[in-house]
């Protein structure tokens, strides 16, 4: 080791005595040369080079960074926030108990400040700071653009760095807040929530931003910046502030809801009316596997007919999110107020049958918004044919598969990557006019505004009131399981006993409060939400230790699982950045 040691020592001076004796033969402009084929961000300083800047900072709102692998971090910061919203009672992490065994340890509130997850999700946001910054600074220096061209640049540089930020503080307790003008950013401490930035940014953005692209979809617009806006201050219960920005979204008319429900989830209704910021996906554009695709269909179950190679059986739905659709005689939700709750007992299921076995389907009332979400046994899957059961380990993630996230048969090869089909299209609508009511009616709740909270619940309700799914099944076993070839299906009849009902009236505040929460979680369910959302309203304690308890009757995964409020209501920071920033960064004081 010391001969080596030695050597390196040796062949450095030897190396110096060169660039000296080059120096000293060459003058002194070598020593401000640059380095062929090296670019700085000084060199980002103009028209160009900020339109650079601000495409590489909206590619990290897809989720993965252009360093990371393929699929892992991809899961860990995608945009749907899967794997976060698998510690909720919304959905399973599922697949196998081995099978991205990370995101089990979330599923299960054990998942340590060493969790790749945790630590992915913390790079890929900060890297979109990063972005952001650079961009905002290549905006300010730039000479060759006008005033007006620099005010819509910063606007989006503004919203994206607002975006970023929000995602990382409702992640952790608190987190540090990186600006443009920070230049030492391993001093940056996080000792405050960082909402008040959070809020700025998005001010600049408001002020800055236009109402619209003509034909560049998928761009920050005003109205974008302030339903997120309005969504930083639901999550500080900042209700007056929010209802201000919800209103003006409301007022403007530029947005109405989708005809039908799963417009919002259909590649042929991308950017609709409904859309306020949507992340747009693209296929066979020649990146490999469809690198500009979403990878969400690898969390999903492609019908085992499709031919698609099954994997990987992911983000499944829940059993109590399943039964959060049964409804009342009046089509109306099981709040449990005058009556049954809607988890009292299981919607009949499959759990623990072959697709062989005979098993035939529940009459109950269901909302019809379940079945255009969740996959169950004996419901046609879009139009890849009747769903058969199947599941690649239901004592894992039970028997349901997810919907919202998959393309029809009729759009292979178009809606998804020609050679890996598990890559698709399909956007991500982040932010539609759906959220914009139902966060209004949160509002009108706690102004005790009763009759405008139900009617806009009731908007909401009455889009999918007759939007039936169709093709009712008869065929109670299927010989030629995975394949469903072979049922008999009336597809003139619903699917399943559908209805769905209006609000008469909300007779109190608190059962107001309740309706507006269902109604969230049934209209936006596997959106990646819902655990955020149970925490804003205060409720992940009422909810999470009873959910575990009847959950684990039902598969054995959650079994032995505890919710500890102080600690599991925020994920650590992670391990790896509090060694880099020793002293500076502090751990969540619960960790």
């Amino acid at each position: 080791m010391k001969k080596r040691i030695a050597n390196i020592k040796q062949s450095s001076i030897f190396l110096l005595l060169i660039a000296i004796f080059l120096a000293t033969s060459c003058g002194e402009e070598f020593l401000y040369k640059k380095p062929t084929g090296v670019v700085s961000l000084e060199d980002f300083n103009t028209k160009e080079g900020v339109d650079l800047l601000l495409t590489a900072s909206y590619t990290l709102v897809k989720g993965a960074a252009i360093k990371s692998g393929w699929p892992r971090e991809a899961y860990s910061a995608s945009p749907t926030n899967w794997v976060w919203d698998c510690a909720s009672d919304d959905a399973y992490k599922g697949s196998t108990l081995s099978d991205l065994a990370e995101g089990g340890e979330i599923e299960r509130f054990v998942a340590m400040p060493s969790n790749p997850h945790i630590v992915n999700k913390w790079v890929v946001l900060y890297d979109g700071v990063s972005r952001a910054n650079d961009c905002i600074n290549a905006i300010l220096k730039a000479d060759d653009m006008t005033d007006s061209e620099k005010d819509l640049a910063m606007g989006q540089a503004k919203f994206l760095r607002g975006f970023y930020h929000f995602r990382l503080q409702r992640m952790h307790f608190q987190v540090p807040f990186i600006s443009n003008e920070e230049i030492e950013i391993e001093k940056v401490p996080n000792d405050h929530p960082i909402w008040s930035e959070i809020e700025q940014d998005l001010d600049d953005a408001i002020l800055l931003l236009p109402e619209s692209f003509s034909g560049e979809p998928g761009r920050a617009t005003k109205y974008a910046a302030m339903a997120l806006k309005a969504y930083v201050q639901l999550h500080q219960e900042k209700y007056s502030d929010a209802k201000t920005l919800l209103d003006q979204i409301i007022t403007s008319d530029k947005y109405s809801l989708a005809d039908h429900y799963f417009d919002n989830f259909d590649y042929e209704h991308q950017n609709n009316q409904e859309s306020i910021f949507e992340i747009q996906r693209a296929v066979n554009d020649g990146t490999a596997q469809g690198f500009n695709g979403t990878p969400d269909i690898w969390t999903t179950n492609p019908p085992p007919t499709a031919g698609l190679g099954v994997c990987c059986g992911m983000y499944q739905p829940s059993i109590d999110l399943v039964n959060a659709y049964k409804v009342d005689e009046n089509g109306l939700p099981l709040l449990g107020f005058s009556g049954p709750k809607f988890d009292d007992t299981n919607l009949k299921n499959d759990m623990g049958l072959a697709s062989t076995d005979e098993f035939v389907p529940p009459d109950d009332l269901v909302d019809p918004r379940l079945d255009w979400t969740v996959a169950r046994r004996g419901i046609p899957f879009m139009d890849w044919g009747i769903c058969t059961g199947w599941a690649r380990d239901p004592a894992n993630g039970g028997p349901f598969e997810l919907k919202k996230r998959m393309y029809p048969k009729a759009l292979v090869g178009i809606a998804s990557h020609a050679a890996f089909a598990r890559s698709t299209a399909l956007n991500t609508r982040l932010i539609r006019y759906a959220h914009v009511l139902l966060w209004r009616a949160e509002c009108a709740v706690e102004d005790n505004d009763l009759e405008l909270a139900k009617n806009l619940v009731n908007q909401v309700r009455g889009r999918s009131a007759n939007d039936f799914v169709m093709g009712k099944c008869t065929s109670y076993v299927f010989p030629n399981a995975p394949s469903s070839e072979g049922a008999e299906v009336d597809w003139d009849q619903p699917a399943a006993n559908y209805l769905l009902g209006q609000y008469e009236s909300f007779p109190s505040q608190e059962y107001a409060r309740e309706a507006v929460h269902m109604e969230i979680r049934l209209e936006t369910a596997m959106e990646g939400n819902r655990f955020f959302d149970l925490r804003r309203w205060g409720k992940l304690d009422e909810v999470i230790p009873s959910y575990i308890t009847k959950d684990s009757e039902f598969r054995s995964f959650m079994q032995g699982a505890v919710f500890n409020l102080e600690k599991n209501d925020y994920w650590p920071l992670p391990e790896s950045e509090l060694d880099i920033q020793v002293g500076v960064l502090q751990q969540d004081p619960a960790w």
